[in-house]
């Protein structure tokens, strides 16, 4: 029984390492350019007066130079962690939004891409960070791409296709 539970064990590591060489940091990062892209599109239509008007700040492990400098003619600045962030402020009261993005891999053929929304106040003598909402549908990513090994693709599926979907599956009396 033990000898069946190892192997499977590292059949399955196996299969994450795969995923993991498949997955490189250029194609991770242009998953997450295309997922900010449409995620600020989209709440910049839906939500005009909750976007940031002068640059976009992200949260994120990836290399600054895959990202993209702009996503809709707003300045990028990217940061590895809040820390970085935090230490390069003056500490004069300020109040800015921020987003930080998770990659998730889900599956050898899933990658989540996740964005959430932070507002950071800074005082002199205090740092408060408030996260959103993220809504009580469950767990929906912002971003999902799907590998269709038959034909080499990666399938991108945006949050609001994800949300719809998930609605379409709701038993009736909770519509």
């Amino acid at each position: 029984m033990r000898k069946v539970f190892l192997l499977c064990a590292m059949i399955c590591a196996l299969g994450m390492l795969t995923a993991k060489a498949q997955t490189n940091d250029t194609l991770i990062a242009g998953f997450v350019s295309r997922t900010a892209t449409d995620f600020v599109e989209y709440w910049n239509t839906e939500f005009p007066n909750s976007q940031p008007k002068r640059n976009i700040t992200l949260i994120t492990t990836i290399s600054p130079s895959l990202l993209p400098n702009t996503i809709n003619g707003m300045p990028v600045r990217v940061f590895p962690d809040f820390y970085s962030l935090l230490k390069r402020k003056n500490r004069k009261l300020t109040k800015e939004k921020i987003y930080r993005v998770k990659v998730d891999t889900i599956a050898a053929d899933t990658i989540d891409v996740l964005i959430i929304g932070c507002e950071v106040t800074i005082a002199r003598k205090y740092t408060n960070i408030a996260v959103d909402c993220g809504g009580n549908m469950g767990y929906i990513p912002t971003g999902r791409f799907v590998y269709d090994a038959a034909s080499n693709q990666w399938h991108y599926f945006f949050f609001r296709e994800l949300l719809e979907e998930k609605e379409r599956n709701l038993p009736v009396w909770a519509r």
